[in-house]
């Protein structure tokens, strides 16, 4: 999952591909170097259907954390109604989320990683499919900044697998957030969901 956290360029291999959500069909230009790059993994498929169902068809404002090339920002911020702020640090990612915002018709705010980490961008909702390969300090290093960026009352959502860790990241949401729930699970995939209740909640994580 090189895509979330490199910035080496490669030669390019274009494609474009299709996804269909809710009666509507989106289109996403790919290339060489990318997560998922010929389809939607089926990872973000049951993260998307789970942030939906639970959001229902409600306005929110929402961070998508390692956009890649931004299905899950693209399509979360068309069906909630919001402007997707989406975090990449692969610099031919970030020139496909350009491209797919314009292709899809969203208006939504690209930022590399630097330029994210120097913001005071807070939202109603926080979303991933990390890195898992990355390691632990990375994900973790998600979770807790998903917390922060989370205004009172903020959903925090991650997907992972069974094998990738589920029952440890598991209890990390439910340490730092002070509750966690099992949204959605399908096929091995969790979809995990934290409520910030209050800033004070689980600032000691490790």
């Amino acid at each position: 999952m090189s895509h979330y956290f490199t910035t080496d360029q490669s030669a390019h291999d274009y494609k474009e591909i299709d996804y269909t959500f809710e009666n509507s069909v989106y289109k996403f230009k790919t290339d060489r170097g990318v997560f998922s790059k010929d389809q939607l993994d089926y990872g973000t498929r049951v993260l998307i259907r789970g942030v939906f169902s639970d959001n229902g068809g409600g306005s929110a404002s929402l961070i998508d954390m390692g956009a890649g090339y931004g299905p899950i920002g693209i399509i979360l911020g068309k069906v909630l109604n919001a402007r997707p702020v989406m975090v990449e640090v692969n610099g031919d990612a970030l020139s496909l989320l350009h491209d797919n915002a314009a292709k899809n018709d969203i208006d939504a705010e690209i930022l590399s990683r630097e330029a994210y980490d120097g913001s005071d961008v807070k939202a109603e909702l926080y979303v991933t499919n990390p890195p898992f390969r990355a390691g632990k300090d990375v994900v973790m290093g998600i979770i807790k900044d998903g917390f922060s960026r989370l205004v009172p009352a903020g959903r925090f959502y991650m997907v992972v697998q069974k094998k990738q860790g589920m029952k440890s990241y598991k209890d990390s949401i439910e340490q730092l957030f002070g509750n966690v729930e099992v949204l959605l699970k399908d096929k091995g995939y969790y979809v995990l969901k934290g409520i910030k209740r209050h800033e004070g909640t689980g600032q000691n994580t490790n």
